[in-house]
């Protein structure tokens, strides 16, 4: 790590210009053919102090929301069942505890949608999707498996070993909407599933990847796709290959987005099927894992993290491995042309529950155990803000 970028207590900001021939942000292209790019982006640190609640060092699940006095992240603290309301201009967490029985009980998260401070949607491990105030006070419930045939599955999940598929919230179309495998036909499609009237679930069928078509075995666990979404479109991506794909729920219209990353490999290895679990992790950390495209509303932009491959040395634990992974940056602009790629700081991130989108930029939970600076408990945020807007 830079140790000059990260050692003064206050918010700072660091500058990263990576220039290209011929090249600016103005917008003008490069005569070369080249998968460089340029792209600056600006790393504000936020450090916490400590609270009067016991927050986390990151959330593995988190959604965030604006509001006029201050942006917010709402974590699930799977510690103490509670959401975690992290204002990140007075750097203050407060709590809300969940029920966890009677009438406004809920078991463990596997989704949030923050669509007001007093008005959140969850999903829990019972299928279920809840709206819920401030309180944990349940105001409506939704049973999934109401909503899903014998053959199907809801996916709602946010395992960064695996794969990323969000729950959202449409206010415009007051629609929930969430993926859903059909396990007879190994395919998946996104439900709509309409909150406040009557109305048939619209089903949005998932194009397989373009590059591995069939990725139900031998990609170790990361065997379905991430799914984020706008008001407009379903953004996925697969974790085992770089392409990007988007669905227009009005149109239907399908657009498949080539995102090759010039710093690493863009494929997945396929591994052969029965060997041993050691062999899988040596397998996962050899290869790069793509993870869902996050929208920055201030910015009107796009961006996507992965995780590169490292060479596995027998002489290392898996986890100091895994720790020593590089996350890298793409950014698209609002018509999802690439703008730029870069390299985050290394041994900073924790690269399994380690980020969210937020309204001007991308929180990044500062949490990876190879860290020799940062060893308190207290929460640290790096705010990363893409600022250019070039296209290639």
């Amino acid at each position: 790590m830079n140790k000059f970028f990260f050692t003064m207590y206050y918010s700072k900001y660091v500058l990263f210009i990576l220039f290209l021939a011929f090249m600016s942000c103005t917008g003008h292209k490069s005569e070369r053919k080249t998968d460089n790019s340029a792209v600056a982006i600006e790393v504000e640190e936020i450090k916490f102090p400590p609270q009067d609640v016991l927050q986390m060092k990151s959330y593995y699940l988190s959604s965030p929301i604006h509001t006029d006095s201050a942006d917010f992240l709402v974590g699930y603290n799977y510690r103490s069942h509670s959401l975690d309301y992290i204002n990140l201009k007075s750097k203050l967490i407060t709590q809300t505890v969940l029920f966890s029985e009677g009438p406004d009980a809920v078991t463990s998260l596997t989704g949030i949608y923050v669509h007001t401070l007093d008005s959140i949607w969850v999903s829990d491990e019972s299928e279920r999707i809840f709206l819920i105030d401030n309180t944990g006070k349940i105001k409506k419930a939704i049973n999934l498996k109401d909503n899903l045939q014998d053959t199907e599955q809801s996916m709602i999940n946010t395992n960064h070993a695996m794969f990323t598929s969000h729950l959202y919230y449409n206010k415009m179309r007051q629609s929930l909407m969430f993926l859903v495998k059909d396990l007879s036909a190994k395919t998946f499609m996104v439900r709509e599933l309409f909150v406040d009237k009557e109305g048939k679930n619209i089903n949005y069928e998932l194009s397989p990847s373009s590059i591995i078509p069939d990725i139900s075995v031998g990609y170790n666990y990361m065997d379905a796709p991430n799914v984020n979404f706008t008001t407009e479109n379903i953004i996925y991506n697969y974790p085992v290959e770089s392409s990007i794909y988007i669905l227009n729920i009005q149109t239907k219209q399908r657009r498949i987005i080539t995102a090759n990353s010039q710093y690493t490999a863009n494929v997945v290895e396929k591994v052969e099927a029965g060997i041993d679990y050691p062999t899988l992790e040596k397998s996962r950390i050899q290869n790069p894992h793509f993870f869902d495209v996050m929208y920055i509303p201030e910015l009107n932009m796009y961006a996507r993290l992965h995780l590169g491959e490292i060479g596995f040395d027998e002489k290392r634990e898996m986890g100091e491995l895994m720790s020593a992974r590089i996350l890298y940056l793409m950014t698209f602009n609002e018509k999802m042309e690439k703008t730029g790629e870069i390299k985050l700081s290394e041994h900073r991130y924790n690269n399994f529950t380690g980020w969210s989108a937020s309204y001007g930029g991308i929180a990044l939970f500062v949490d990876n155990m190879l860290d020799e600076e940062n060893d308190t408990d207290d929460l640290i945020i790096d705010m990363v803000t893409p600022k250019c807007s070039t296209t290639f």
